[in-house]
């Protein structure tokens, strides 16, 4: 019951205190490029074209626009005209919209070649090769002022691919975490943007598979026993 009663306490505290770990950085890139252009860019040197979470942040990015059209990571979904994401499906409920918009009337084609805007989070994520159950990992990376990390997007998803090439184990534990009836991260993250084999979330995961990895091989989350003794990612 006591440790029970202690991992109770981790979760309500990793709900009420978000950990970030990420220092982010802006980029102005002044070879004018349509959207799609910056992205592939923006991807290929820095982490994304320009996703922004706060008005300070879209005040900086505005700035070094200097007053002209730039490119930014918003984009409208190709479906369904009324709903915009963030490259990569990053999620943030800040928007700063002009007074009207958006609107079909004065939108700029992604065609058009103007400047645009990447950004680089670092650190990246850290693998930590020690064999430890879900539980262990989490208590290891609260210990060192980090935490199991969320996957929020498709960057993400990739750069935790690309760190887990290295562990010992074929999976890795992340912050995914099956309690209470749902699925969530247990830093408290909104789980908007999701990975599950063939797109399809384990609503009655079997018993005991109630913690999430990341697989070395395949593209998907997996699930596995808390109890098993994995390597994992902090962030």
């Amino acid at each position: 019951m006591e440790r029970k009663g202690s991992f109770t306490m981790l979760l309500i505290t990793a709900l009420l205190v978000l950990v970030s770990a990420l220092q982010r950085e802006y980029f102005l890139v002044t070879e004018p490029a349509s959207w799609n252009d910056a992205q592939q860019h923006c991807r290929s040197h820095h982490t994304d074209l320009a996703f922004i979470r706060t008005k300070e942040e879209a005040n900086h990015v505005s700035a070094l626009g200097n007053g002209a059209w730039v490119w930014i990571g918003i984009h409208r979904d190709t479906k369904n005209h009324t709903l915009w994401y963030w490259s990569g499906r990053r999620t943030s409920t800040f928007t700063v919209w002009k007074p009207g918009e958006p609107n079909n009337h004065m939108d700029l084609s992604c065609n058009v070649k103007i400047n645009f805007v990447c950004y680089q989070e670092t650190p990246k994520m850290v693998l930590v090769k020690e064999n430890r159950t879900w539980e262990e990992a989490l208590e290891y990376c609260r210990d060192q002022d980090s935490d199991l990390p969320s996957l929020l997007s498709e960057d993400e998803q990739n750069s935790a691919k690309k760190t887990t090439l290295e562990a010992q184990t074929s999976q890795v534990w992340t912050g995914l975490r099956f309690l209470a009836g749902q699925w969530l991260w247990v830093n408290g993250d909104k789980m908007e943007y999701q990975d599950w084999p063939a797109g399809e979330m384990p609503f009655c995961p079997a018993q005991y598979l109630h913690c999430g990895t990341l697989d070395k091989e395949e593209e998907h989350w997996g699930t596995r026993d808390c109890k098993e003794k994995l390597n994992f990612l902090c962030l």
